[in-house]
């Protein structure tokens, strides 16, 4: 079959629905399952519902959407070696987990900086990365980490609480519509995350209960709803 350029969009002609329907099946059957305990990446979703389901469902997304997430690991590790080439040292990968609530709530931080030539900088710090599109990006740099993206605030928090890391964490955001990079400082703070730690205490306990938290919004057509992975099983919609 020959494909017909003249047309407006290839991403109309078969090959390309073909193998990207073929991507999707692969995806769909190779998901990952969900993980048996709480990661502190999911606690701090304002809808608590939300982060049980993340606790102990399979998302559904689709290839596109993982494929984003992919997309952070690769921009942490460039990160990772930019941070490296201008003369930080990093703690042992071995140093980057915590666990607690007997094991049910647990968390992987990207990095713990040792060392460095930054003197605006004291050691050991948390170093936590994330990859956004532009207009989260610009969110970010414009009213901070806490307003911005409150569940990376909630997630940095629990870090720099379970690994006794109390200086400021270096939070880097990479914009991956420019590959823009933003570097700035968040101070612990402790009530932050003994909120956040009593929080997945609540979520922990009410799920070895068996008892479904309540939703954070009253409307499926919210856009925090609409962008939801679980939404469909929240409501009992069909796909």
């Amino acid at each position: 079959m020959l494909l017909n350029l003249n047309k407006a969009s290839l991403s109309i002609e078969p090959v390309n629905r073909s193998l990207n329907a073929a991507i999707e099946r692969v995806a769909t059957a190779t998901a990952e399952q969900p993980r048996p305990y709480l990661g502190a990446s999911i606690v701090g979703y304002e809808c608590a519902r939300r982060t049980q389901y993340a606790w102990w469902v399979k998302a559904d997304l689709t290839a596109r959407t993982r494929e984003i997430f992919e997309r952070g690991h690769y921009h942490e590790e460039r990160v990772r070696q930019h941070l490296a080439a201008i003369g930080f040292k990093f703690a042992a990968k071995e140093a980057l987990a915590f666990s607690a609530v007997d094991g049910a709530l647990r968390g992987h931080a990207d990095g713990i900086l040792i060392a460095g030539t930054a003197t605006y900088l004291a050691y050991p710090a948390l170093w936590e990365n994330k990859a956004l599109g532009a207009k989260g990006w610009r969110a970010l740099e414009r009213d901070g980490l806490k307003k911005a993206f409150p569940q990376y605030a909630a997630q940095v928090a629990l870090y720099q609480a379970y690994l006794n890391l109390s200086n400021p964490a270096l939070f880097s955001a990479v914009n991956a519509d420019t590959c823009e990079i933003l570097f700035f400082a968040v101070p612990y703070d402790a009530e932050l995350a003994q909120f956040w730690s009593d929080r997945a205490a609540n979520i922990i306990a009410a799920t070895r209960a068996s008892e479904l938290l309540p939703r954070a919004y009253d409307d499926p057509e919210d856009w925090r709803c609409r962008t939801c992975p679980f939404v469909r099983k929240c409501w009992g919609k069909t796909p």
